[in-house]
């Protein structure tokens, strides 16, 4: 066996996302001192990885860090890795999502440093078998996956080869177990990663001369910067300045320069999945579980354990689709348009690494920001664009969704609970129905249902105290159950939906019909509600609209974000949103302002009601160990006392109006 060979890669800033302030913070930090380190130590090699934004912001801001950079990759000290420009979850891309972002950043890099990449890297090693096309299209000629995606078998510290449709790509195998610990001793490092290699070694293999063993070792910005201030560093800097290996019993490489000459590969098969920081997170929601099935968990595993993050990805795809499909577009608005979508394709708008937990409120509000803008594009560089009311299946849900796309919104209609599960307005908004519910295990009770736009409730009349003051009602009816549709009307923007239950311990038969009417500025909704049991019926009726917190600047994050007024028994007056509010009758007005957003939502009963108006906070996890209150939620509900006799039905219409606030200049 020849000599063991170490590549030590520093992975992109992706944890600052498109924050410069953390951004310049991790330059000064971790970056600068790391680049006057290598100019120093001509011997010490380096795989570095940069994201587009982190890219332009040293650009910008430190071209001097640029220049250094050149040299330094001239007299190859460093070497270049490639990747997504805004590190993106490639399975999740269309085809040409795939290719762009990968040109873009290969684009970026060559005008930077007059190199492109060979190789490439995948955030959080999301990774698919069908990539390897697209990436050997861009002409990459390795990629880096996690340890953790690699079986056993395989886990021979050679390259291995992985193919798809006549095509193939290697892969290079990073060790995250191998970082030095932030105590460890330069000596008991090096001799740690010669057992670690030697154990996983057969005789015939230690014995080999064309054996070259090869492990990667990737280190985030933070990793790094903790590794620079340790023991292990100074020891690893002095046998540098030694110039020797024997010092260290292993020699360090980059990338290229070890498949330059590597003789030994293994062909294989890696199936979908993601490194395990993120998969222990996908089998349950929000609990940290091992993977006892004989299947590797994917990205879709994740999201479907996830509603919101999925949400987030089914209207990516959806505005992914309407670009790849539009004709006749301006080109420079087409341009603009990919732009924003691919911006929005970051995967920490999904995933929040290094914890694997699912991204935050913020990211996924940031995001659907984006891709209201992407749309806007689009539809003013087509002199075509209509409105309109579609039907099929949006989210892959084997169920039909319903899609209306209107002047000023678009909108997701589902089935489930019959209720708007998107709301995305175009100009400037973001997706108000993306509320999250309450779980049992962060805000100490669980809703039973998604909280959307048009949420309906049927209760007994004991339980209208409880639903004001947010607790769980008992025996909520229609807010979690399948609706049918009735009738369908393209043209006219209407569809009509039905739903039935039973109410009460007594299980009395109830339906509601559901018929929605959308318009350009806004969406109206009639109830019918309908006691098909041969007793009276006595309980209230509430129609919930949830507003999803948006916007997380400074001056937004304690649920400042909107304002409320009502028009109470004739009188106008303003309400405090950060508190419960409740009116039991006479309410014929709501007018709910989004100051963030400059937005206006305005909502009619077609007859007096009682509104109990109030701010929920949710609590979610951002560490492994951490959660603390990550988003905020306006739930309005309109409601009334209901008494139906046998056979009757009671007829409420409300109305939606979405209007534009003039911004003072």
């Amino acid at each position: 066996m020849n000599l063991m060979n170490v590549c030590l890669k520093l992975s992109a800033d992706v944890e600052s996302a498109q924050d410069h302030v953390l951004l310049e913070k991790n330059y000064q930090t971790v970056f600068k001192p790391l680049l006057s380190f290598l100019y120093s130590h001509p011997n010490f090699l380096l795989a570095v990885e940069f994201t587009g934004i982190q890219l332009n912001h040293y650009s910008k801001k430190h071209p001097e860090s640029i220049e250094l950079l050149r040299e330094l990759i001239s007299r190859k000290q460093i070497e270049l890795i490639g990747g997504g420009y805004y590190a993106p979850v490639f399975p999740l891309l269309l085809p040409m999502d795939r290719s762009g972002q990968i040109e873009k950043m290969n684009t970026a890099l060559r005008s930077a440093f007059g190199k492109r990449p060979s190789g490439l890297s995948l955030f959080g090693s999301i990774w698919d078998p069908s990539l390897v096309t697209a990436f050997q299209f861009c002409g990459m000629n390795y990629v880096f996956l996690d340890s953790t995606l690699i079986s056993k078998k395989n886990t021979k510290f050679i390259p291995l080869i992985a193919s798809e449709q006549g095509r193939s790509i290697k892969v290079l195998t990073a060790f995250k177990d191998l970082i030095p610990n932030p105590e460890e001793k330069g000596e008991d490092w090096t001799a740690r990663i010669k057992k670690f290699i030697n154990k996983k070694l057969t005789s015939a293999e230690k014995e080999d001369t064309e054996y070259t063993p090869f492990v990667t070792i990737p280190f985030s910005l933070e990793q790094f910067s903790a590794f620079m201030k340790s023991e292990c560093f100074g020891f690893i800097s002095h046998s540098f300045e030694e110039e020797s290996t024997n010092s260290r019993g292993f020699e360090f490489i980059l990338p290229s320069a070890y498949l330059k000459n590597a003789k030994k590969f293994i062909k294989t098969y890696i199936p979908a999945g993601m490194e395990w920081e993120i998969a222990r997170w996908a089998s349950q929601a929000f609990v940290q579980t091992e993977n006892d099935s004989h299947f590797p968990l994917t990205i879709h595993d994740f999201l479907n354990e996830y509603t919101q993050n999925r949400r987030l990805y089914e209207r990516m795809m959806h505005v992914s689709m309407l670009i790849s499909q539009c004709k006749g577009v301006d080109k420079m608005r087409k341009i603009s348009a990919s732009e924003s979508l691919w911006q929005a394709q970051c995967g920490f708008n999904y995933v929040s690494l290094p914890f694997g937990v699912p991204a935050v409120s913020e990211k996924r509000q940031n995001a659907y920001k984006l891709l209201n803008e992407a749309e806007k594009f689009i539809r003013e560089g087509s002199k075509s664009f209509k409105e309109s009311l579609t039907s099929y299946d949006y989210n892959g849900d084997g169920l039909c969704e319903y899609v209306a796309k209107m002047e000023k919104y678009g909108c997701v209609l589902s089935l489930n609970g019959g209720q708007i599960s998107e709301l995305n307005v175009i100009d400037g908004g973001s997706n108000y129905a993306s509320s999250l519910s309450r779980y049992e295990q962060f805000d100490s009770i669980k809703d039973g249902y998604t909280r959307g736009f048009f949420v309906d409730h049927l209760g007994e009349e004991w339980e209208l105290k409880d639903y004001i003051s947010n607790k769980k009602i008992a025996t909520p009816i229609f807010s979690h159950i399948q609706f049918a549709e009735q009738k369908f009307i393209g043209k006219r923007k209407e569809l009509h939906l039905e739903g039935c239950g039973k109410f009460s311990s007594l299980e009395i038969p109830v339906s509601i019909r559901k018929n929605y009417t959308f318009t350009s500025s806004g969406i109206s909704v009639q109830y019918i509600l309908k006691n098909e049991s041969p007793i009276e019926l006595k309980g209230f009726f509430a129609v919930e609209l949830n507003f999803a917190q948006t916007r997380f600047d400074k001056d937004f994050k304690k649920g400042s974000q909107y304002s409320a007024e009502i028009i109470l028994d004739g009188t106008k007056s303003e309400i405090d949103c950060t508190k419960n509010f409740n009116a039991s009758d006479k309410v014929s007005f709501l007018q709910i302002k989004d100051s963030a957003d400059k937005k206006m939502f305005i909502i009619e009963p077609n007859e007096e009601s009682g509104i109990t108006c109030s701010m929920l906070h949710f609590k979610r996890p951002v560490t492994v160990n951490e959660t603390q209150e990550s988003a905020s939620s306006l739930t309005a509900s309109l409601y009334w006392k209901i008494d139906l006799a046998a056979g009757m039905e009671k007829e409420k219409t409300i109305n939606l109006s979405i209007v534009n606030l003039k911004v003072k200049r």
